[in-house]
């Protein structure tokens, strides 16, 4: 359990009889707080929801919003404009989070739009405000980024990784494979924005794309539609919703798990390619030059080499 699920859970009181949307809700634990009902949001595949989506949806009926601090905080005020857009009139928000998370840095956000925070509590490093969020008319398209990337148009929301640029590793890897490129079809774990799944399309790549988040998810296929490019895009942690064999996997995995770092995600990543690729098929990842990812590609591919590096990331290609 988080602890910003459990400082929730000293609530349990005031919980009790509310009907209750949690809103970007990264614990599964937060399905066992005590309301009169409970609907839960997340943006995550990892997290079983009610609601995996982007943005969440205000049902009927629900009397008090808990909003889980998310990492980025263009990502808070594009949660706070989406609640407000459902709302027939203003009605109690919670903010949940951590005090190392930036959560006193959040008060000037939410301030804005629920008036002055009021403390509730304060417990395992974190802090829980309580403000009245206000109705307010609501555009999505007022969050987007959008920038060209080789003659494409990028679109991305807050919270998606590399938001409104083009990452340098990214780049590398798109300079790699337009001088030796995929064929066939193609899967892009972990697609963001599309950058990567829109350049694989625009070569003639049959395409599946799919991401933890629903807000890239949801990115990808702005930016295919934007270019007039198609591929089967969904929401998936890893390869759980994946299907069938392909001739190639491409991907700029995460290092960072929140705010922590972590290699685990890439190595459940490279463990598994070997059991959604064709025989002779190909694992090409790029990776920041400080991960020694060459011990864990050795383990699952008979061919591994570096394609292509430069002083900060490195393009592996595995067979």
């Amino acid at each position: 359990m988080e602890n910003t699920t459990r400082l929730l859970d000293r609530q349990s009181a005031l919980l009790a009889s509310r009907r209750v949307l949690i809103a970007d809700g990264d614990d599964a634990a937060l399905t066992q707080l005590p309301s009169a009902s409970m609907t839960l949001h997340s943006d995550l595949a990892s997290v079983p929801a009610d609601q995996l989506q982007a943005l969440p949806d205000v049902p009927a009926g629900t009397d008090l919003l808990v909003i889980i601090l998310p990492k980025a905080r263009e990502r808070l005020e594009l949660l706070l404009a989406a609640l407000a857009g459902g709302l027939d009139a203003p009605m109690e928000c919670w903010l949940v989070g951590p005090g190392k998370g930036g959560i006193r840095g959040a008060l000037k956000q939410f301030a804005a739009v629920a008036g002055e925070p009021v403390l509730l509590d304060s417990a395992r490093h974190c802090k829980l405000y309580q403000g009245w969020l206000a109705p307010a008319p609501f555009s999505l398209a007022r969050f987007a980024r959008q920038w060209p990337v080789q003659g494409l148009l990028v679109t991305s929301y807050p919270g998606v990784f590399s938001h409104g640029r083009l990452d340098d590793g990214t780049a590398l890897l798109l300079e790699e494979l337009a001088d030796r490129p995929v064929q066939g079809a193609v899967l892009d774990v972990g697609c963001g924005a599309g950058v990567l799944s829109a350049a694989l399309a625009q070569h003639g790549a049959r395409v599946t794309a799919v991401d933890v988040s629903a807000t890239a998810v949801q990115a990808t296929q702005q930016t295919l539609a934007d270019n007039g490019l198609s591929a089967q895009v969904s929401v998936s942690d890893l390869y759980r919703q994946v299907r069938g064999r392909f001739n190639a996997i491409c991907t700029n995995p995460p290092f960072h798990d929140g705010l922590a770092r972590t290699t685990d995600t890439t190595r459940q990543l490279i463990r598994g390619a070997r059991d959604h690729l064709q025989p002779g098929g190909e694992l090409v990842l790029v990776a920041n030059q400080g991960l020694e990812y060459g011990d864990w590609l050795a383990e699952s591919f008979r061919d591994v080499s570096v394609a292509r590096e430069n002083r900060r990331f490195r393009v592996w290609r595995c067979r």
